[in-house]
């Protein structure tokens, strides 16, 4: 009797427990049909979307219902859905590397998943998004090549094609794309797929075959933009085949279209285009003009102006118009490649002006006819190389032939023109007969050996005569410490070659090796600099002289047993003693030349400093040549600075030592050198070897540095 309340015990508490286990099995059975429920939607609202980005909303709120599964019941028979929902909703909402990661899971854990084949494809897509190139095209051709569903080998197969034509593998992607259009892809993905053929052959310069294939596209029910791209192409390819009026009928078609009234500017342009191919100028000439005065874009405006540029420059010969038009370019719009060109073409039809014939009378000056024949070489130069006018820039340089036999250019002149006609006009006997007249009536000019080149004559018995056999005879000389025959060669181009661009370099080699190799232990050597370089102020080796200056200076005053670096170091003069440590009792010659030469190279407290030779690795304010100084500054100005330099390698502070004398460039180069920062290994091995001088609060090191300034060419 007492055993029927034990039983209905058992019978509640199994009924409790069972009511318990299905409890929680709803709960998670709830969560993952809310997953489901999500994700449906999600998918359904991206596949209807014409851009196929829709339903991001529905992907996060399946992702979060999802995880619930995955991280609260990893053993429920719902995981492997869970999973493949949480890779599908993270691909479609950006997640890349979250959707490869559970992608990967599902396929090693779960090889039977009913989608496996579509988790490989998405597992490809995912590592392309992510830049794993090689491995995602192994998984595309994978699926390709395989026994896939025809829907998933499409999208593998466009994969595929589109990789390669980006790749400019326009031949090997054709192979994909027909697969997709002969036979995998439905219709929207066949379109696309002959799109791609087209450009390929288009890009190819295959025109026929790429218009035969846009005309197949514009059969294939394409929407707006694809009839568009279609069509211009279309008439691009007409152009090509030499087909103006079909090209024409073309664009015409989607001049008249509304569809397309936003792209009429654009249009425009390819119609003048088209007229211009057609040497039909006046047509040409109308659109541009229409297309440059009508457009809001400045862009169209631009390139309608330079193309009036070229017409006026190349067809008309009209230069100067050609200039107005190219700088209305530019003015248009200064950031297209048209632009660029305008302002360099406008820039080249000034120069006319500035190397216009100069007049000169009889009592002009060996220099002045010099810079004359210069300026008539660079007219000539300006007809050939940038306006493209090779007949103005024979009988150009035909006159400085004529005009300025005795310039020191006269030669460079020939040898130019013998080029011109054996290029233009194909006559290699006149030619070289201009060449053999340099040999003849030039033989020690400096441009001999040019047209000994040109004649087939280096290095035989014609060629000698000239300062540079002379030169490099001198410093091979040197090289094997054969220093009288060096100083011989010098000697004999100082002394016959005075109109010769190496007759500067030989006077200064001549007191250079006596500074190496014969120091004369007084101030002769200082004196002898200081006189070049008062003599040829503004040349380069002056400047070379008034460096040496300080090397000089500091020499003793009787020969010493040579010293390692350490002991020079040390026993360095102080600035205030160098004048009677160096040179004796000559101290108010001393005195002209260390200040401010010498002292360059000291601290105020006496610290020596070393010149820093490094090209800067960054300048941020960059030096721009004031032109309204250029009448009268040199053509080469060299500064020279005190400059900290930190252990980064920046500039911290200078001091400019000897300046150029013209207020704007020292100030434009104090500018340019306080922005500058130097390699920091550079400067740290120049500081290792020399031993500068530190800066009192520690910020670094100064250096002795030379800023030099070369004036451009079209302000000389």
């Amino acid at each position: 009797m007492k055993a029927a309340p034990t039983y209905k015990k058992k019978l509640l508490l199994v009924a409790l427990i069972a009511l318990m286990a299905a409890s929680g099995c709803g709960v998670y059975f709830n969560t993952f049909f809310n997953a489901k429920k999500y994700f449906g939607s999600a998918e359904k609202a991206r596949k209807n979307s014409p851009t196929g980005q829709g339903g991001s909303g529905d992907y996060q709120k399946a992702i979060d219902k999802a995880l619930k599964v995955v991280e609260n019941h990893p053993n429920s028979k719902y995981y492997d859905d869970a999973v493949y929902i949480l890779g599908v909703s993270y691909f479609h909402t950006g997640q890349f590397s979250r959707s490869e990661r559970r992608f990967r899971e599902l396929l090693a854990n779960y090889p039977d998943f009913k989608n496996a084949r579509l988790a490989n494809l998405y597992l490809a897509k995912a590592r392309l998004q992510l830049g794993d190139i090689d491995d995602a095209m192994s998984l595309f051709s994978e699926i390709f090549e395989t026994n896939f569903e025809k829907k998933y080998k499409a999208e593998a197969a466009m994969a595929l094609g589109r990789f390669h034509f980006d790749e400019k593998g326009y031949e090997t992607s054709r192979r994909y794309f027909m697969a997709v259009r002969d036979s995998l892809g439905d219709n929207s993905q066949k379109l696309e797929a002959q799109i791609y053929m087209a450009d390929g052959y288009y890009e190819l310069f295959k025109f026929r075959d790429a218009l035969g294939a846009y005309l197949q596209v514009l059969g294939m029910d394409p929407d707006k933009d694809q009839a568009y791209h279609a069509k211009y192409r279309s008439a691009l390819c007409c152009y090509r085949l030499q087909r103006i009026d079909d090209g024409l009928a073309y664009l015409n078609e989607l001049i008249e279209d509304e569809l397309y009234y936003d792209s009429l500017g654009s249009l425009r342009l390819t119609v003048a285009q088209g007229y211009e191919f057609d040497d039909d100028l006046l047509q040409a000439e109308e659109w541009y003009a229409e297309v440059a005065n009508t457009t809001e874009n400045p862009r169209l405006a631009s390139r309608a102006f330079y193309r009036l540029g070229l017409i006026y420059q190349f067809d008309y010969d009209e230069l100067t118009r050609a200039k107005e038009f190219y700088d209305r370019a530019v003015q248009a719009n200064r950031a297209t490649e048209e632009s660029k060109d305008a302002l360099q073409r406008s820039s080249d039809i000034g120069k006319r002006e500035l190397f216009a014939h100069s007049v000169l009378d009889s009592n002009a000056t060996e220099s002045a006819i010099d810079d004359a024949a210069y300026t008539q070489y660079l007219l000539a130069e300006l007809y050939w190389f940038k306006l493209n006018k090779p007949d103005s820039a024979i009988i150009e340089m035909q006159y400085l032939v004529d005009s300025f036999p005795a310039s020191y250019h006269a030669p460079k002149g020939r040898i130019a023109l013998a080029e011109m006609i054996r290029e233009e006009e194909g006559n290699e006997r006149k030619a070289d007969s201009l060449l053999r007249s340099i040999l003849l009536e030039y033989p020690h000019s400096d441009y001999l050996p040019e047209a000994l080149v040109a004649l087939g004559l280096a290095n035989t018995a014609a060629d000698t005569g000239y300062a540079e056999i002379y030169i490099d005879r001198a410093e091979d000389f040197v090289e094997d410490e054969n220093y009288d025959s060096a100083r011989a060669n010098y000697q004999y181009v100082v002394d016959n070659f005075p109109d010769s661009k190496y007759h500067l370099m030989a006077q200064f080699s001549l007191l250079w090796l006596t500074e190496q190799y014969e120091p004369p232990g007084d101030s002769s050597l200082i004196l002898a600099y200081q006189e070049f370089a008062d003599s040829f102020p503004g040349s380069e080796f002056s400047y070379v002289a008034l460096e040496r200056l300080g090397h000089a200076a500091q020499r003793p005053s009787r020969p010493v047993e040579p010293e390692t670096p350490e002991e020079e170091l040390a026993q360095a003069p102080e600035r205030d003693e160098l004048p009677h440590s160096t040179v004796g009792q000559e101290d108010t010659t001393i005195q002209e030349y260390i200040d401010p030469l010498v002292s360059l190279y000291y601290r105020p407290n006496g610290d020596s400093l070393v010149l820093l030779k490094a090209d800067p690795i960054e300048v941020i304010q960059e030096f721009e040549y004031p032109v309204e100084v250029a009448s009268q500054a040199p053509t080469d100005s060299r500064l020279y600075f005190q400059i900290l330099v930190d252990f980064s390698g920046k500039v911290v502070d200078y001091n400019l030592h000897i300046p150029s004398g013209i207020e704007e460039i020292d100030a434009r180069a104090k500018l340019a050198v306080g922005s500058m920062t130097f390699d920091a290994l550079e400067v740290s091995n120049k500081i290792v070897s020399s031993g500068t001088a530190e800066s009192d609060d520690g910020r670094g090191h100064w250096f002795v540095y030379e800023y030099r300034v070369i004036k451009p060419d079209y302000l000389r």
